[in-house]
């Protein structure tokens, strides 16, 4: 399997996965800046850098972070391995991180 095509793979399991969680979804299919996927539902924006093995270049958090701060609550996060799982970027720095979970869908909506 290419590089491009892991990573490709990876973007649209991460999809998968925000839907399942009640997001709209949209891919940035073959980006190579700001954001790969960018998902929202009632109240919530989600601006999300793909990274299978968890390592975010600085300028690219750094440009997740500008992005998501154009619209007001909007969250940058990094998905990553293993499973899926989500670091929100609370600054430009490999440490600068919090563990994001998504809220979970009401079954009876």
């Amino acid at each position: 399997m290419s590089h491009y095509r892991g990573g490709a793979d990876f973007e649209r399991e991460v999809r998968h996965h925000l839907e399942a969680e009640g997001y709209e979804v949209i891919r940035s299919a073959g980006s190579k800046g700001k954001a790969d996927l960018v998902a929202f539902k009632l109240g919530e924006f989600l601006v999300v850098q793909c990274k299978r093995n968890g390592i975010c270049p600085p300028a690219e958090r750094i440009e997740v972070q500008r992005l998501a701060s154009l619209i007001p609550g909007a969250i940058p996060l990094v998905a990553t391995r293993p499973g899926i799982t989500f670091k929100r970027l609370t600054g430009p720095g490999p440490k600068d991180w919090a563990p994001w979970v998504a809220d979970r869908v009401e079954e009876n909506q």
